[in-house]
């Protein structure tokens, strides 16, 4: 019986299996050296997490505060440093001498509002026209001056935090000239992650629809660094701290 010859394979068959083997084996030794690095790095970050009994302080963040003053003052220098006016009263009564004031010295004739309670305090003997900002969004655009509360305010920072399911403030907080905010010296705390923190834990644990921060007053910068306040927000931010432990 005669048996017919298989036809010799290709030479560019045999090439081809021998880059595919030796593919195979520059991707299995490139996976090996990948894990050797990756188990290292974790057997490092280990032994820093046993040797370090507290964390290590980023340059520039404020120290370890433990008291509501620290806070405060925190909070008020961090702000002050970005261009923001911060004004310390002792109550909500300071807060409505302070909140006329200022409207008599600017001459401010039309002032939005928002439905915070403690705006509703301030601005209740105003000698000024006030209206809700976020049902007149055409008086809103051509009014002196916006006031709202805030949910919270970060000392890390000197940031403003505002949550849109709490207070219809984010319009009356961007469109006017000039921004006064009230703050309960209650509302300030530590870093941005303990304000998202608190606000996961209200509505039944959902956060809220939107944020808004702010930090200072609104500064812009084109392409050779030259900074232009009030382009696409408040050109002034002036904050009416409540602070009866700080005074």
């Amino acid at each position: 019986m005669v048996q017919e010859a298989k036809p010799a394979r290709p030479r560019e068959t045999f090439l081809q299996t021998a880059i595919s083997k030796e593919e195979l084996m520059n991707h299995e030794a490139a996976n090996k050296a990948r894990a050797t690095v990756m188990d290292s790095i974790k057997q490092a970050l280990r032994n820093v997490r046993a040797t370090q009994s507290a964390p290590p302080q980023i340059p520039g963040r404020p120290k370890p505060m433990d008291s509501v003053k620290d806070l405060t003052h925190a909070f008020r220098t961090r702000l002050e440093s970005v261009g923001g006016q911060v004004h310390l009263v002792p109550d909500a009564c300071g807060a409505r001498n302070l909140l006329r004031t200022l409207v008599e010295e600017n001459d401010w004739q039309e002032i939005a509002v928002t439905d915070g309670p403690l705006v509703a305090q301030a601005t209740d003997e105003l000698d000024a026209t006030t209206f809700e900002g976020s049902k007149d969004l055409d008086r809103l655009a051509c009014c002196s001056m916006g006031i709202t509360g805030v949910q919270h305010a970060i000392a890390e920072t000197g940031t403003l935090v505002l949550f849109s399911h709490a207070e219809a403030h984010r319009l009356t907080s961007l469109l006017p000239p000039v921004h006064i905010a009230l703050v309960d010296q209650s509302q300030i705390v530590l870093d941005l992650g303990e304000a998202l923190s608190i606000a996961h834990k209200v509505d039944g644990g959902e956060p809220p629809p939107l944020v808004t921060f702010i930090t200072g007053p609104s500064r812009t910068a084109d392409i050779e660094l030259t900074m232009v306040t009030g382009v696409h927000g408040p050109r002034e931010l002036i904050v009416i701290l409540i602070a009866p432990d700080s005074l």
